[in-house]
């Protein structure tokens, strides 16, 4: 089920994993029609998107992933299902040389920040961490 936060087991489980070499996050991602900002934010009614709200913070946590390491791969607006069905409107990949690249992202003295734009604009997600097949042989 689509969510908007991992739960701390979530983030544990994530955190604490034997793999430490390098990950992908595939976040599927589904926007608010219209982003909804606190007053005190300087977006508040302004008129934007949820999609614009989030690309707000997509800019601002890429830039902080490189200070950790890390890079954006792929984004993209999602097109349609060719098998299955869902309802998202993007698809963003960003790799990481490991957990704690990604962790330090968080960690980042601009996140918080960053973050209001997330919460403005994004209604739900899914997120699948990926480790390359090749880090198991």
């Amino acid at each position: 089920m689509p969510a908007f936060q991992p739960t701390a087991d979530q983030f544990r489980t994530f955190r604490d994993f034997d793999h430490d070499g390098p990950v992908a996050q595939v976040n599927l991602l589904k926007f608010k029609d219209k982003a909804i900002y606190q007053p005190e934010d300087p977006e508040f009614e302004d008129g934007s998107t949820g999609e614009k709200a989030y690309m707000r913070y997509a800019d601002a946590f890429e830039v902080m992933a490189e200070d950790a390491g890390g890079k954006c791969v792929f984004k993209g607006k999602a097109e349609r299902f060719f098998i299955g069905d869902g309802d998202w409107d993007m698809v963003w990949i960003n790799q990481f040389p490991n957990r704690k690249a990604f962790i330090a992202t968080l960690n980042h003295a601009g996140y918080k920040d960053a973050a209001r734009h997330r919460e403005a604009g994004l209604l739900h997600q899914d997120l699948v961490v990926t480790h390359p097949i090749l880090a198991e042989k």
